[in-house]
């Protein structure tokens, strides 16, 4: 905006003093012949035409003419026009004509008055205006591109504190809890650089004490568990109850490291649904038979490979088959299906015929419906969203509770 203020106006003004330039030569012209006319007139008082064509030859121009008072023409051959007319009246003036404009200027002389008019081309009037203004728009352009660099400069000076907080803030968003900040740019964008860090720093040293709490927690639960392997041991038909008290026990194990960790375990995690849906579905049997439940079992033969180790797809399938037990009266049916809709999915089915979902939100964490922890459905859904998939609830044709489980496979 400030490059066109300051062009255009300049523009304009190179146009309008070129012309005026131009008038002002011809009217210079003009009252020098009709000087000499005058003064020719003093010394010959009856003005003959060769000493008028001798005044216009050397004081004037080839765009120099004289009217006459009969009508004659002396110098550039020309037409009288109505402006000759008015300046016979004995004023000077300028008027436009068709090709450039004439500047006409009364002498009187023994005769009659004369009309000396000198003759100014369009051309003279535009002369150099089209390279001025040319010459003006490479300037505007030189200047804009100029600005644009200084500020995109200093644009990037403000930008670019910003974009590494924002991306400091993704990084420790996706888990990198190291992430830092460079402080620098304005003294706001400086400050906010700083706070980054110390809310950073805070943040790790809370994670690191809660992931000690929960590791010495963890820990904990081998003393009662080494208790329970003993007297497991000293049952005669203790067996099962051994396989399940190792099975614990492996899981705090896990529990532990991951907490001293802060990740998840690395190496191969991929497990088959359809294995470990059978061995799960199994060692439910028994309770339900204990408990009059009707059991459909609809598993497609595997393997059906999903991200996650068999001690993860594990407890997800137990925490959804411990919710049917839990949440529905004994004798209610339910049913577990595994089957794979497409040939990058696997999905998991578990139905009962109980009295479904009274209330939405319930694979939020914390959220139950019978007064317990409410931390079920979110581990299901957890390990489904760590496997590419994600959990929903439905309610189940001809009334009861749906929950399907879409893993991504493997």
């Amino acid at each position: 905006m400030l490059v066109v203020a300051f062009v255009v106006p300049l523009g304009l003004l190179v146009k309008e003093q070129t012309r005026d330039r131009a008038l002002a030569h011809g009217e210079r012209t003009g009252q020098a012949v009709a000087s000499g006319l005058a003064v020719a007139a003093s010394l010959s008082p009856d003005l003959p035409k060769d000493l008028i064509a001798l005044v216009v030859t050397t004081s004037g121009d080839a765009l120099t003419s004289v009217f006459l008072p009969d009508g004659a023409v002396i110098g550039l051959p020309a037409e009288p026009s109505p402006a000759a007319e008015q300046a016979r009246a004995g004023r000077a003036l300028s008027a436009a004509a068709p090709g450039g404009v004439e500047v006409l200027v009364p002498v009187t002389g023994p005769a009659g008055v004369l009309v000396v008019r000198s003759w100014v081309p369009a051309g003279e009037l535009t002369e150099g205006v089209a390279a001025a203004w040319l010459a003006l728009s490479g300037l505007g352009a030189i200047l804009i591109l100029a600005a644009v660099a200084l500020a995109d400069r200093l644009g990037a000076a403000l930008v670019r504190p910003v974009t590494a907080l924002a991306r400091a803030a993704r990084c420790m968003a996706a888990g990198d809890l190291q992430a830092r900040v460079a402080p620098e740019g304005p003294p706001e964008i400086t400050d906010a650089g700083s706070a980054f860090n110390h809310l950073a720093e805070r943040l790790g040293d809370l994670v690191a004490a809660e992931r000690e709490s929960l590791a010495d927690l963890s820990h904990r639960l081998r003393t009662p568990l080494t208790a329970l392997r003993l007297q497991a041991e000293s049952l005669p038909e203790g067996q099962g109850l051994l396989e399940d008290v190792d099975r614990l026990a492996r899981q705090v194990d896990a529990l532990i490291a991951e907490a001293r960790r802060g990740s998840p375990a690395a190496g191969l995690r991929r497990a088959d649904l359809s294995s470990v849906a059978s061995a799960r579905a199994a060692f439910w049997q028994v309770l339900a038979d204990d408990q009059g439940r009707r059991v459909r079992l609809a598993i497609a033969p595997g393997p059906l490979w999903v991200s996650l180790t068999e001690d993860e797809l594990g407890a997800a399938f137990d925490t959804l088959l411990e919710n049917v037990f839990t949440h529905t009266p004994p004798g209610t049916a339910y049913a577990v299906a595994v089957s794979s809709p497409d040939t990058s999915h696997a999905l998991l089915v578990v139905e009962d015929e109980g009295p479904g979902f009274r209330r939405p939100g319930l694979t939020e964490r914390g959220v139950s419906e019978a007064g317990s922890s409410g931390l079920g459905l979110d581990i299901a859904r957890r390990a489904a969203r760590h496997a590419g998939g994600d959990l929903t609830l439905a309610e189940r044709q001809g009334g009861g509770a749906r929950v399907e489980v879409r893993f991504e496979r493997r």
